[in-house]
């Protein structure tokens, strides 16, 4: 259990990428825009390196946990080498390792948690990805501090020891249950995973309602400061830390939700929840407003952590990890999608966009997914 909810914790804080954007963008004197290619890549990556090695995971969960340490690593040590030497290209390459890391590292405790706790598989899958949401939280003070006492080339060197030491003691002390562990003997061929289950419409509708959920989520994201100045507050730090408390709240509270209402509605109540959020942003009152960036927010977070244990209830256990580090790379779709979107609509437009989004999702969900047994 340790290691499932603390290596997921240490992955997660590539979200604390914002931290520290602007003064790579003055070291390397580039724009925010180049500046933020590198987290769109550390998204992308995150989404095809799990799709990549998916079947992996399922074999040699314990190997691919060193695999994601190593990269990790690497890849915060990249960090240091590109902004020690100001080299751009090899500041890009860093966040490709620290993507790859990441999507390896997020899928691996996933189905042992699930495979341990069936009765509570909503709940176990929430606390592995709400370690990942909470990862924010505990890096966002250790990396304010080491801005304002050491220089940004040594924070990463910091950093990539600290996370080295950590990520390995998580690896070390990951004990993979050898009953929930597939062999080349009883892993389903990938031909038939394909024809079976990826181009199912059920799982397509799952893929879709998953990407169009982090898709709404990030556009979202990528525009809240400026939607909170605009309608008024000055509170702004107060009110981002509100957004973050929203999506761990979401990781945590839907997932445990799915196992007293079943998976399928769950995500019923995300995609209302996700339309009534953008329906409240529409009104332009400040406090709905807030509210409706909130409950998007909520459901971005729940959308990741009940993903397990829907994909579990519909494909089963065992090629769990290859199916669910699939989905991900929905996630490295919407990192291109969401951020897209955001700047490309604004205001009531933007919200529009994302209702009906939510709209189509919730449409081809309930179509094509069978109702829980």
């Amino acid at each position: 259990m340790v290691p499932g909810i603390f290596l997921p914790l240490s992955l997660g804080t590539v979200y604390n990428f914002s931290q520290y954007s602007a003064n790579i963008a003055q070291l390397f004197e580039i724009t925010k825009f180049q500046t933020d290619i590198g987290f769109t890549l550390i998204i992308f990556f995150l989404g095809m390196s799990a799709a990549v090695f998916g079947r992996f995971i399922e074999m040699f969960p314990k190997r691919m946990s060193i695999v994601s340490t190593i990269l990790f690593a690497a890849g915060m040590l990249t960090m240091f080498i590109s902004t020690s030497f100001q080299i751009l290209p090899l500041y890009y390459i860093a966040c490709m390792l620290l993507g790859s890391g990441t999507g390896i590292g997020y899928c691996v405790p996933v189905k042992q948690l699930l495979a341990n706790f069936v009765d509570h598989a909503g709940l176990s899958s929430g606390l592995a990805i709400t370690g990942f949401g909470c990862g924010k939280f505990v890096a966002a003070p250790a990396i304010e501090y080491l801005l304002s006492t050491v220089s940004l080339p040594m924070m990463f060197l910091i950093l990539s020891g600290a996370f080295l030491i950590i990520m390995s003691i998580c690896s070390w002390l990951f004990r993979p249950n050898p009953a929930f562990i597939s062999t080349k003997y009883t892993i389903i061929p990938y031909k038939d995973l394909v024809k079976e289950k990826f181009l199912t419409k059920e799982y397509i509708s799952i893929w879709l309602m998953f990407c169009i959920n982090i898709s709404c989520g990030l556009a979202l994201i990528s525009q809240e400061k400026l939607l909170f100045l605009n309608a008024g507050f000055t509170e702004i730090a107060i009110l981002m830390a509100l957004t973050a408390v929203a999506n761990v709240g979401g990781r945590f509270g839907l997932s445990t939700a799915s196992d007293n209402i079943g998976r399928k509605a769950v995500y019923h109540w995300i995609a209302s929840l996700g339309l009534l959020g953008a329906f409240l942003c529409y009104t332009q009152i400040p406090a709905l407003l807030l509210i409706g960036v909130l409950l998007i927010e909520f459901n971005y977070g729940g959308g990741f952590s009940c993903l397990p244990s829907l994909l579990a209830k519909r494909f089963g256990n065992s090629c769990l990890s290859t199916v669910h580090s699939m989905t991900l790379s929905g996630w490295a779709i919407a990192g291109i999608i969401g951020p897209l979107l955001g700047n490309m609509f604004t205001g009531n437009t933007l919200f529009l966009v994302l209702g009906m989004l939510y709209i189509i999702g919730f449409g081809g969900f309930t179509i094509c997914v069978k109702r829980d047994k």
